[in-house]
């Protein structure tokens, strides 16, 4: 298993060494290549060491399979500071992956009696990574929206969402995607100005910050922004490797809608719009949903809580 877990490190510097070259932000380790290559080819490696010949179950296979890859993931954590967010995303994959590579083997094993048929598969990613650098994906665009009724007017609600200033830890509920994923909590959102051309500037956790640069103003009605995002914006000690301004991933846009209800009670409804450009663009569309959902919920009920303090009707 170590001569394994030191071949998934190798194909790992490689596929960071090719995301260097083409400056992608991240988007050589969504390679297929490195998705589902390294960690098939990982466990093909530990199946030849531990069983040459095959003559273990495939139960037994599936297992070596599934243990490199937790050995990997932690060495990537541990000692190379992998975030934890992203590691938790990749996760499925690489252990389905994993498990199918390591049965593979052995049926080449035992069927061949011999490691050539298996190399193919240990040598796949070497061979496709280079190769995947060349590809173009195809692009999707996606929108999630919630929405929330709150008993204060709209003009109330407006005042608690243009700024949130000071959100405290007990004000946020819990989600699957801050308490389980990791993913930092906002702290902060101040408005600079006023009308379109005005700027608010969030802060969440673990020093994540950025800008909402404001392209449509309405006043009670509606307030609508693109997003923009430093160099620094997201910390490399949380996420080296997820840019949300790259040739794979942009948040393109936001808007807050307020729609006046009897009894003077808000509608108020979040959007967040996204373009993704990725070999497996409906399974980051669906983490994408996830957390942008989960973040949603907490700042909305930040809003409505903060509104009907203010003005409850």
């Amino acid at each position: 298993m170590p001569m394994a877990v030191l071949y998934a490190l190798l194909l790992y510097g490689m596929a960071l060494l090719f995301d260097q070259l083409d400056n992608t932000g991240g988007g050589a380790l969504l390679m297929f290549a490195f998705l589902f290559g390294v960690p098939a080819a990982t466990a093909s490696v530990a199946v030849m060491a531990a069983d040459p010949r095959g003559e273990a179950g495939g139960g037994r296979h599936a297992l070596i399979g599934a243990l490199v890859t937790s050995a990997f993931l932690v060495v990537a954590m541990v000692l190379l500071a992998e975030g934890g967010i992203c590691v938790i995303m990749v996760s499925p994959l690489f252990y389905g992956a994993s498990i199918l590579g390591a049965l593979v083997t052995g049926l080449l094993l035992r069927r061949t009696r011999g490691r050539a048929a298996a190399l193919v598969l240990v040598l796949a990613p070497v061979i496709g990574m280079p190769v995947e650098t060349q590809a173009t994906y195809p692009e999707r665009t996606g929108t999630v929206t919630t929405v929330i009724e709150i008993a204060a007017p709209p003009e109330v609600v407006w005042r608690n969402t243009l700024s949130i200033p000071d959100i405290r830890p007990e004000e946020l509920g819990w989600t699957f995607s801050h308490a389980i994923v990791g993913v930092p909590r906002p702290e902060d959102a101040r408005l600079e100005g006023q009308g379109v051309g005005a700027v608010r500037h969030l802060r969440w956790g673990h020093g994540v910050h950025f800008q909402e640069w404001i392209t449509g103003w309405e006043l009670n009605r509606s307030l609508a922004w693109t997003f923009h995002f430093a160099p620094d914006s997201i910390p490399a000690a949380i996420e080296g490797h997820i840019r949300v301004n790259s040739p794979y991933l942009k948040l393109t846009g936001g808007h807050y809608t307020l729609d006046p209800l009897p009894g003077g009670r808000t509608r108020l409804t979040l959007q967040t719009d996204y373009w993704i450009q990725t070999p497996i663009n409906a399974y980051c569309a669906w983490w994408g949903d996830v957390f942008l959902n989960d973040f949603h919920g907490i700042v909305l009920g930040v809003i409505k809580a903060r509104s009907e303090r203010a003005g409850a009707v």
